[in-house]
């Protein structure tokens, strides 16, 4: 009967664990993303960022999927602080938060 009860406890944490992605921006996180080179990003996201961050410097890009779709993330320099910014793969700008 322990063994059963064990397994049980066992079964419904793993369950939980795999549904339990933290969220960010309303997205369910799927993954860290990876670094890309700015080559790589749509010319609709960038021309997005430089209209809403014109005066940015030390611009990083990484690529990430949430919740099924693609997200660039750009980690810019702005004013002395360090911002980050995700857009669709459209262009659309999702949010921006500091470190």
């Amino acid at each position: 009967m322990k063994k059963l009860i064990l397994a049980a406890l066992l079964l419904s944490s793993v369950s939980y664990a795999a549904y339990s992605a933290p969220v960010k921006y309303g997205y369910y996180k799927k993954d860290d993303g990876r670094h890309i080179p700015a080559s790589e990003v749509p010319d609709a996201v960038k021309k997005s960022f430089r209209s809403r961050y014109p005066n940015a410097t030390n611009v990083r890009w990484e690529l990430e999927r949430e919740d099924g779709r693609r997200v660039y993330e750009a980690e810019f320099t702005l004013n002395g602080r360090r911002l980050k910014a995700e857009f669709a793969a459209n262009g659309t700008f999702l949010g921006q938060h500091g470190d």
